[in-house]
């Protein structure tokens, strides 16, 4: 028998992003998850994260257009984050959290470790 209260990737995606402290310091507002090649990297946007771009600080309007902004950047972002591993991305997204103090959401990617030149599975 199938369970109909079974969570989607999103419900999951949304619970493991808890794991971001919703603090105001860019530098510390990360997670990530190592599984054999794999790493799940999850990291967090504060007012410090879209500073110089123009908005209010949280909690005085422009949420939809910061939310928009964040979802935007988010490809290239990750994209340099798995690069600086070197790693590339299997999956990637944004998760908004209207209920944090600090936190906007938090952008989130599946790294998988980049094939080493020169070396296969069959060797």
């Amino acid at each position: 028998m199938r369970n109909q209260n079974r969570p989607t990737h999103e419900d999951i995606l949304a619970l493991v992003a808890e794991l971001v402290p919703d603090i105001p310091q860019p530098s510390e507002i990360f997670a990530e998850i190592e599984a054999g090649d794999r790493t799940l990297w999850l990291e967090g946007w504060c007012d410090g994260c879209i500073a110089g771009m123009g908005f209010p600080p949280k909690g005085r309007g422009a949420l939809e257009e910061k939310l928009n902004y964040i979802n935007k950047v988010t490809p290239e972002f990750l994209r340099k984050r798995a690069a600086d591993r070197e790693m590339t991305i299997e999956w990637s997204g944004f998760i908004p959290l209207k209920d944090k103090e600090h936190l906007y959401g938090v952008s989130w990617a599946v790294f998988t470790k980049k094939p080493q030149k020169g070396h296969s599975d069959a060797e």
